[in-house]
């Protein structure tokens, strides 16, 4: 599975999702969307509506409760995100340890702002201002589902430049 793959509603497309459906085989539907769905953004980096309607009409789940479950989590997204997710804690641990620091520092360094994409979509950044539930490693970042802190703004540019290699299918 390449993370480079976007959805273009080729029979290719149809077939992956219909794979990771068949994984499901025999299960309760509404129990299986939230796994189901985690392995179509796996490949996608987003679920695209098309994957969703596939799901509807092979589950009988109605539209409008699959992207309620994909807008409701903050891990799914409806638009592709970079190969690395980086999130900026801004809790309030965070925030009083040099969050917002750390976040303009993060959006200069990367030239794009909270909630968008670099034009060759590497990183996609985003703003957490809820709690990781590791303030004592404040002020601090997720990067691709993992924690680093505290952290620098120097130690912060430096894991951009040099980011842990992440396994496939390891994001979120």
């Amino acid at each position: 599975m390449s993370l480079t793959d976007t959805w273009t509603g080729s029979e290719a497309d149809a077939a992956r999702v219909s794979a990771v459906l068949d994984g499901f085989e025999g299960a309760d539907p509404m129990e299986s969307l939230v796994p189901a769905l985690h392995r179509i953004q796996e490949h996608y980096r987003y679920v695209p509506e098309g994957a969703a309607r596939i799901i509807s009409d092979r589950w009988h789940i109605p539209m409008t409760d699959i992207f309620a479950v994909v807008t409701f989590y903050s891990d799914f997204r409806t638009e592709p995100a970079g190969r690395n997710m980086l999130w900026v804690c801004e809790g309030a641990a965070c925030y009083f340890m040099g969050g917002p620091e750390l976040g303009r520092a993060a959006r200069e360094h990367l030239e794009i702002g909270y909630g968008e994409t670099t034009p060759d979509g590497e990183w996609t950044l985003k703003r957490a201002d809820f709690c990781f539930g590791a303030c004592h490693l404040a002020p601090l970042v997720e990067l691709n589902h993992e924690i680093h802190g505290p952290l620098t703004e120097d130690e912060l540019r430096s894991l951009v430049d040099n980011p842990p290699q992440h396994q496939e299918g390891s994001e979120g």
